[in-house]
Order: structure tokens, then sequence, then C-alpha cells
């Protein structure tokens, strides 16, 4: 006589960590380039590099590259770029963790400050924020039933738990060919690049994950005449691509965090020679997590009318998925330009990012307060600074209906920027608007107590023989068939010949007669 087991396993979150630091350095230009008589726009993106786990903290390392467009003369005729990284390595402290766990790394570069020093010298200033995951994998072995054995009545109760199918880190490379307009000058010189992406989806399918969205392109060159004014390019690629993962399908839970990673945007020369193609070339960094909500019975209870019967009990703590939803809000924001900036001719280019400042739990939602943080580049109508650029700061607030939480529930917010665009109402106003996806995940911590041995001894047969042969009993409040058989040595089986039930419904007040079962010899 053995137990039948059945392994589950499944994740819990181990640690959840979140920290800002500050990487600051000053630059110099580099002799072949001009001075720096006024500033115009930056950029920055955060790589890291590597990631290892010691015991209670993480190590982090990596660095913000930046680049910067700058006007050189005072009548606004020459642009001029340069870029440059800043290394970084920070350790976060984190209890319980050891070498070996798996941890997931989100960052972000929170702001990009660039202050000129002279015309020869700026610093850079950046503020990095880095939210951190560690899961552990837990495995136990429950008891779902009996194997070789009789006599025994056996309860067992259906679980639910999830179980994550899936887990993986992939990198998504993106190459397009983009030919500038026939109207424009044949490229000299790429002064400004940004690539950015919109409209993202990914979901489940029985191939793997597949993910799709836009690239948006803008790039502002010097033609090769250098008689030509300044060139402005925008453009935007469709694309799509699956990541394999075994063993998913389309019904189950994705949850990912997509960042974008390194990128470059070089000239080549089109079939008649002449230098008209922008090389795009990106790429995504994808972190997979695939879930799937899995049933299993397990063995709750035993008993026996002929022996003593004794499970052995282990609990085990687990994390169920609650709720997985994707929500969208629409942010709108007008703001005047600042009387220090020349009016706005024309809007030539529009980024943005979402910045989440606080999740605020409540009954039956989840309040995000965050905002929308976007540059327009534009043209102004002043010959001497004929591009500029302004930033908005758009807030708001936004209610994500939920079931009712917890506090031991965990939360997870991954906002994305889906759409961005700006119009002009005036010419000394902006309007920007956005609509802000918000991925969101809930955990909930449970606990069960399972049976993974029993021990087996002989009844106590002047305790069996105290029992009644036969009683009449009145169900009170609490009762179960399970109960009284247990408590008067009788049998499930027993109980519902001898009363006629159908199944094992019984309500306070019913009346029911209970024998007790004798052990075969």
């Amino acid at each position: 006589m053995e137990l039948t087991k059945n392994r589950i396993t499944t994740t819990n979150l181990k640690a959840a960590k979140y920290m800002e630091f500050t990487v600051d350095e000053d630059f110099n230009v580099p002799d072949a380039k001009g001075d720096i008589d006024r500033f115009i726009a930056s950029k920055g993106q955060i790589t890291l590099d590597e990631t290892e786990v010691l015991d209670g903290r993480v190590r982090i390392s990596g660095n913000v590259s930046y680049a910067i467009l700058y006007q050189t003369d005072a009548d606004g005729s020459t642009f001029e770029n340069h870029e440059g990284e800043i290394p970084f390595e920070e350790v976060i402290n984190a209890d319980g963790l050891v070498p070996g766990d798996k941890v997931s790394v989100q960052s972000s570069l929170e702001d990009l400050y660039v202050t000129v020093i002279n015309s020869r010298k700026y610093e850079v200033r950046g503020l990095v924020q880095v939210k951190l995951w560690a899961c552990q994998q837990i495995t136990a072995e429950g008891a779902t039933g009996i194997a070789n054995g009789s006599g025994i009545e056996c309860m067992t109760e259906k679980v639910c738990f999830t179980n994550v199918v899936a887990s993986s880190k992939d990198i998504v490379k993106i190459k397009e060919d983009v030919e500038i307009p026939a109207s424009k000058p044949d490229i000299g010189q790429i002064l400004w690049d940004q690539v950015t992406f919109a409209e993202m989806e990914s979901r489940a399918t029985d191939m793997g994950v597949h993910i799709s969205g836009r690239m948006d392109i803008f790039v502002i060159y010097k033609p090769e005449d250098e008689l030509a004014p300044v060139q402005y390019v925008n453009a935007s690629r469709e694309f799509q691509d699956t990541i394999g993962c075994d063993g998913i399908n389309e019904d189950m839970v994705l949850d990912d965090i997509i960042s974008v990673g390194r990128g470059t945007v070089s000239v080549r020369a089109d079939d008649h020679g002449e230098d008209r193609i922008l090389q795009v070339e990106s790429s995504l960094n994808v972190d997979v997590k695939v879930y799937e909500d899995v049933e299993t019975e397990l063995l709750r209870d035993m008993f026996s009318y002929s022996a003593d019967v004794e499970p052995v009990r282990s609990s085990f703590s687990y994390e169920n998925l609650l709720m997985r939803n994707n929500a969208k809000t629409k942010v709108v924001k007008k703001e005047k330009i600042k009387s220090s900036q020349p009016p706005i001719l024309q809007v030539v280019n529009i980024t943005g990012n979402v910045d989440i400042d606080e999740v605020r739990p409540s009954d039956d939602a989840v309040i995000v307060e965050g905002a929308v943080k976007a540059a327009v580049m534009y043209v102004s109508s002043d010959d001497s600074r004929p591009l500029c650029q302004m930033e908005i700061a758009a807030p708001f607030t936004y209610r994500l209906e939920t079931v009712p939480l917890r506090s031991q529930d965990s939360i997870r917010i991954t906002p994305a920027l889906s759409q961005i665009s700006a119009s002009l109402p005036g010419n000394d106003e902006v309007e920007i608007k956005s609509i802000v996806d918000m991925g969101m995940t809930i955990f909930t911590r449970k606990e069960i107590e399972f049976i993974d041995d029993m021990t087996i001894s002989p009844v106590d047969m002047k305790k069996k023989a105290a029992s009644p042969g036969i009683v009449g009993y009145v169900v009170k409040d609490g009762d179960s068939i399970w109960s009284i058989a247990k408590e008067y040595y009788s049998s499930l089986d027993s109980i519902r010949k001898m009363n006629d039930l159908e199944n094992d419904n019984i309500q306070k007040g019913d009346k029911l007669i209970v024998v007790k079962c004798v052990a075969q010899s």
C-alpha cells in the first residue's frame, strides 16, 4: 500500500526591488567638430551588459549612451552632433537571493540633462531607474490517492495553480532600407537620427511568441551640396517576428517586457551609385514568461474503520496569476512655448516615453499615476535659431479595474507609449496626443497543506468497541458524511446506502442512520 503522488511545479516571487541612481560626467568637444553656440537636443539609452546574482544582492553593469545635437554658429547655418557613453556599475541589495537565482531586470532612463559649460565642454547627467524581479521555482509532490490498498477512505480536493510553461530572453533584430523621397537631395552627412517603436503587440501562438509593431525613423542630414539647406526625413516601417518557445499555445497567458536595444542608421548608395538609402538596424530585447492555469486533485484527508491511518502533512506556498490585463488610456495636453523660444513654423518630429510615479492599490482597482514626457522638435521662424526643441510633461491618473486585492498580492505595471502626435493650435502653442498602453500583471500568494506520507497502525479496539454499533444521528452545522463516518467507524458508502442518499449533500437537522463497519478477516 503506497501513496500515488503528483508533482507540482510553480514559481514564487522571491524579491522585488526598485532603485534610482545618477550618472554624471563631463565631455570635451572633439577638435574636428565646431564650437557649441547653442544646444538643441539630446537622446539617451541604457544598455545592461551584465547581471550577476550574489548572496543577498545583484550587481548590474552597463552604460548610458547619449548623443547631442547643437548649433555651431550664431546665424544658424551649421549643426553638429557628438555622442558618447557613461559606464556604470551598481549593486542592488535583495535579501534572500543566492547565486543561481533567475532575475529579470528592467531599466529606463528617467531623465537626461545636458549643460553647456563652455563652447568646448558640456556635462551629461542622467537619472536611471532599475526594477528587479527574482522568482524561484518551487516543486512539491502531493498525494493524489492510494495504490495497492483497500479499506481506506480518501478525500480529494481540486487545487488550481499557475505553472510557468516557458521563460526565456531573446533579441528581435530589425533591418530596413529607407529610400529618401525623390524631391530631396543626396545625403552628405547624418546629423541626427531617432528610431522609436509604436503600436507594439505580442501574443502567444502554437509557433511561439509573435511580436509586431511599427518602427518610426527620423533623420536630419546635411546634403552633399553644401549650399543646400539641412533636410528632414520621416519614415515608418511595420515589422513582425516570432520568438520560438516550445510547449506554448494561444490559450496560455503571455507576460513580457520589451525594451529597445542598440541600433544604427547609416547611408548606402542606391542602384545608381547615389547616397539615397538609409540603412536602419535596430533590436528589441524581449523577456518572456508564459503561464497556464493547471488544476490537479490532491489528497486532503484519509481514514479507515479497520486501522488507524495518520496522514503526514506538509505546507506549500505558491503564487497564482490572479489577473493579466492590457488597458489603454489617452493623454492630451496643450502647452505654450516659452517666451525665450521662437515661434513654431513646423513640427518635424516628436518622441516620448511614459514614467510611472505611483501604483496605488484600492479595494477593486489599481490607481496608476504618471506622466507622458514628450520632446517636440520644430523649425522656427527665427533664422538665427532655425531648429528648436521643447519638452512637455503631461501628467495622468488612470484607474485599472481589478478583482478585490489583498496586501500580499504583487502588482507589476509595464507601461508603453503606443501612439504620440503633435499639432499646432497656434504658432505659440503645441498640443500633444498620446495613447498609453498599461500592461498589468497581478499575482496572489496562497498556501496549501497537502499529504506527502502516512502511517498505518492497528485500530484501537477498545475505543472502537466503545462506539455504538448503530446510531441515529441528527446533522449539525459543519457536519459532512465524511466527518460522521470517521467519528463512528463507518464508511461513506455505508451511510449513502443506509440513508438512500443520491449524493453527499446533507443539511442541518437531517436524520441519518449510521452503522459501524466491521473489518473483513
